[in-house]
């Protein structure tokens, strides 16, 4: 859905983030959908900028901080959100009836192409600068943005579709993201996860499967490197009654090549 007034959106969004960034502003092109895509102009200085805070303020309490950075992550593009976006431009059966969470959405690139091909898109970060390159990149359409914590947090929707790109990087975070999908999944939708090609991508297929998920990997080629992106796809399995008593997912392996029946999405 458009909205109303999207110069004025982006100039607002601009002036917020001009506060304590620079940007840069290039078109994108996926197949044959091109979209202008904002981003931080440096990451590195990001990076620079909150490694030196934080040495500051070991310096005057004389401690080091006991809980870890939140590390700018969100301020590089990453491949594998390049791969999501290619993958997502070339799907025909994305538009307004369906509803996309972009989980962990840094800039927004996987989102943004999602709304340019008419989806609903919520985006989702625990940084409140990342939402801000989300909604400045949709300024065109109507999104929406929350700040969010996958471990403790909980939004009271379900979404057809769940994206996340690169996020599987760290194992202790992977039951907080199951248990979160699980809850924001609607019956029928999709997680797709893009993953660079991480050893914990490589565990992850063993990990996920026996909590009662479909899974399915391919690999996008991307213009930024030479290898290929991984996409995971995942459904919640359908829970079958045992013959005696209780109730069992069905078999992993049965799960992989015949996955759940779904809405046509992905």
């Amino acid at each position: 859905m458009a909205v109303r007034d999207p110069q004025r959106k982006s100039a607002q969004l601009l002036r917020r983030i001009h506060r304590r960034y620079q940007t840069v502003t290039r078109p994108m092109q996926f197949g044959t959908l091109t979209i202008p895509f904002t981003r931080i102009a440096d990451p590195d200085r990001v990076l620079d900028d909150v490694a030196a805070a934080a040495d500051l303020r070991e310096r005057l309490s004389g401690q080091r901080e006991s809980d870890p950075q939140h590390l700018p992550y969100w301020a590089e593009l990453w491949d594998s959100a390049i791969g999501m976006a290619t993958y997502l431009a070339g799907r025909s059966n994305l538009g307004p009836h369906v509803s996309v969470l972009d989980l962990g959405c840094g800039m927004g690139l996987s989102g943004t192409v999602a709304a340019a091909m008419g989806c609903q898109v919520l985006f989702a970060d625990m940084e409140q600068e990342a939402l801000l390159f989300g909604l400045l990149n949709t300024a065109d359409y109507d999104t929406r943005a929350r700040r969010l914590n996958w471990q403790t947090d909980r939004l009271g929707e379900q979404f057809d579709l769940i994206l996340g790109a690169d996020i599987l990087y760290e194992r202790k975070q992977w039951p907080y993201l199951e248990a979160f999908w699980r809850a924001h999944l609607a019956p029928t939708g999709r997680v797709l996860i893009g993953e660079p090609g991480r050893p914990t991508g490589d565990d992850f297929p063993a990990w996920i499967t026996p909590q009662g998920w479909s899974f399915t990997s391919r690999e996008q080629v991307v213009p930024t490197r030479d290898k290929p992106v991984r996409l995971f796809s995942m459904q919640m399995q359908k829970i079958e009654p045992r013959r005696h008593g209780g109730t069992e997912a069905r078999s992993t392996t049965d799960a992989t090549q015949h996955p759940p029946q779904t809405n046509g999405i992905l």
